[in-house]
């Protein structure tokens, strides 16, 4: 057996645990495998066929076996800087926020305020109050949150845009997720260029 063969039945016998999807043949504007067709054209002897599929790693390799949530650069950049300078947030409520974003899985947070608390080393306080008026996060029941998926969210495109269909039809008095409060919407989105 020589080495590509071997090579083969080894990957075929531990596939990749995460599923991803397969890259597809390029094909003509006919529909013919162009891969087929180079082959038949310049190959000697008969064309067989052979199937690959191609698995794509993931691109970032973050800290952590949790995977990462995506940040607004837009809330980074200017919003929650602006709001810890003029005291608009407490450094309390951000260090909450960024709890909540490092916590979550699809923008949902299942957790109690002495967890949170603990992780961050002050006494037991109450997470949801002023981030909940300020739509940063919405509590569903006690000790489950929603955090605002247009300013953080862990997931795919897909995901999130499914998530704000789900959270847009509920039509909350809040907004939620679509309007944040009055002072975390400071600058015009079109000066970020």
């Amino acid at each position: 057996m020589d080495a590509a063969a071997e090579s083969l039945r080894a990957w075929r016998a531990s596939p990749p645990t995460k599923k991803q999807k397969p890259v597809r043949p390029v094909r003509a504007d006919d529909g013919t495998d162009l891969a087929r067709m180079i082959a038949e054209q310049f190959g000697k002897g008969p064309v067989h066929e052979v199937k690959a599929v191609v698995y794509r790693r993931p691109p970032h390799d973050m800290l952590g076996s949790d995977g990462y949530s995506l940040v607004s650069n837009y809330f980074l950049r200017r919003v929650l800087p602006y709001c810890l300078m003029h005291n608009i947030i407490s450094k309390l409520q951000a260090s909450v926020l960024s709890n909540i974003i490092g916590r979550q899985k699809k923008g949902k947070i299942d957790v109690t305020h002495a967890e949170i608390a603990a992780e961050l080393g002050v006494n037991r306080t109450s997470i949801g109050h002023a981030l909940c008026e300020k739509n940063l996060i919405r509590k569903v029941k006690r000790s489950s949150y929603q955090l605002n998926p247009r300013v953080a969210y862990n997931g795919n495109g897909q995901e999130q845009h499914d998530f704000l269909a789900e959270l847009r039809a509920l039509a909350l008095e809040s907004k939620f997720p679509d309007e944040l409060a009055p002072e975390l919407t400071l600058f015009p989105r079109t000066e970020l260029g």
